[in-house]
């Protein structure tokens, strides 16, 4: 039989995307459940949904890592909460993978990615957006070559601002709350499409200027908009407009974000929530045969959009963590897009340019 994880799920009830990490619980590849709760509020929710997997709860934490002994820990917490969780977890030998951002302060971030690093553990951040099957074709085309050297990309993420209005009740109001969560839109949806930009290129961040201000009137403490532009270390150039800007049933219709690269042999462009749209990927490549029929328009079937990535991306995740395949996230990713989201909230409060780079291990 093959062998099966000992998983442990900590959260509180303000967890982010709780709901996700409970349905992950029904991959295959984990065997026990423990929970984590220091209000202990959650169990029953958790239970309900979960069903037999879960075999033990707790209140305390120290106790479930010397009873439960779990091999990968799932941590959606208040961003103030979480380095200190995954630490604990870490130091118990358990890899970890959390909802972002995963800190306040970068400098707790940066100790938790050397923590991972030096003993060789699986740290990833729930960057769901890389599993969707456009965003894995248009990853293949770029690394083909098939547009040639990179020049340009662009790319947006706009949300609902109905949210903002919300702003005092949103998952307890930490959402909004700086010293709780850390950021805003950029830290929260924004990260996703700076995450897509590393992984579809291939290129790390080397520089970033932005704006990041509250443009919809809401007394917050962190921003509704961020407007960044990007330097990559391949010579590349890039931006990003990440914000809360339409209704609720807008942003739900996935219509209002897209990403477009652009290369010395063509350009790529489509919209990461295209399946369900039904909007194709569009490619162009002057690159040899393929300049015999350049421009190329592909959609994706609809089957594709029923398809839970937070759930693909944790059974990849746990697959890792048995040793069966590559992890989906490596800490790296979450450094960099870490490094970056901070990068652009000194930029913006600067007015200068900021270098963008990651801790040695």
């Amino acid at each position: 039989m093959p062998r099966k994880l000992r998983v442990a799920l900590i959260t509180e009830p303000t967890g982010n995307h709780l709901s996700s990490l409970i349905d992950a619980l029904s991959n295959d590849e984990i065997g026990e459940v423990a929970l984590g709760d220091e209000t202990g509020e959650t169990f029953e929710q958790i239970r309900s949904s979960a069903g037999d997997v879960v075999k033990t709860t707790y209140t305390d934490l120290a106790k479930l890592y010397t009873d439960f002994a779990p091999d990968v820990v799932l941590v959606t917490l208040e961003s103030w909460r979480t380095p200190a969780v995954i630490t604990q977890a870490l130091e118990a030998g358990a890899h970890v993978f959390h909802e972002k951002p995963g800190f306040v302060n970068i400098d707790d971030y940066r100790a938790v990615y050397r923590l991972a690093k030096s003993k060789d553990l699986h740290l990833a951040i729930a960057y769901t957006s890389r599993m969707r099957a456009i965003v894995q074709e248009a990853r293949r085309i770029i690394a083909t070559g098939l547009i040639g050297d990179l020049f340009a990309c662009q790319a947006w993420f706009i949300a609902d601002h109905d949210r903002t209005h919300n702003y005092a009740t949103l998952g307890g109001g930490w959402i909004f709350d700086k010293q709780r969560s850390g950021g805003g839109h950029l830290t929260f949806l924004g990260c996703h499409y700076l995450d897509l930009l590393r992984f579809l290129t291939g290129a790390n961040f080397s520089t970033v200027t932005s704006l990041c201000p509250v443009v919809g009137g809401e007394p917050l403490s962190v921003e509704d908009a961020a407007a960044v532009t990007l330097g990559f270390d391949n010579g590349m150039i890039g931006t990003l407009s990440s914000g809360y800007y339409v209704s609720r049933s807008e942003y739900g219709s996935a219509r209002h974000s897209g990403l477009m690269v652009w290369g010395r042999d063509g350009w790529l462009r489509f919209n990461p929530g295209g399946e369900r749209t039904g909007e194709p990927l569009q490619w162009m490549s002057q690159r040899g045969v393929e300049a015999e029929a350049p421009l190329k328009s592909w959609t994706f079937d609809k089957q594709d959009a029923a398809i839970d990535e937070y759930r693909l991306l944790t059974q990849a995740f746990l697959r890792a963590c048995l040793g069966d395949e590559p992890p989906p996230v490596l800490p790296e990713d979450g450094m960099w897009v870490s490094e970056c989201i901070q990068a652009a909230y000194v930029a913006s409060e600067t007015g200068q340019r900021q270098e963008v780079s990651i801790p040695n291990a």
